[in-house]
């Protein structure tokens, strides 16, 4: 259950909160920093430090889904 939660269930969370986050704050940088800030929490909370990895991968997802929003509205504009 943890692998599923881990590798399919929280990636898409994560793209689907930096769309409607870039498209309600209109800034690409705020979901990317949002979601390294409460995954490294949960990493010391709830989780064990391996997880920092998988925090690291969140965060780069969360930042190229952002930025391929940017760069979408950029070019409909």
């Amino acid at each position: 259950m943890n692998v599923l939660v881990v590798m399919f269930i929280l990636p898409l969370l994560i793209i689907i909160a930096s769309i409607l986050g870039y498209v309600w704050l209109k800034q690409w940088t705020i979901v990317p920093l949002l979601t390294f800030i409460l995954f490294t929490t949960l990493t010391f909370t709830l989780f064990n430090d391996s997880f920092f990895v998988w925090v690291i991968i969140y965060t780069v997802i969360s930042l190229i889904t952002s930025l391929i929003m940017c760069k979408v509205r950029t070019l409909s504009a």
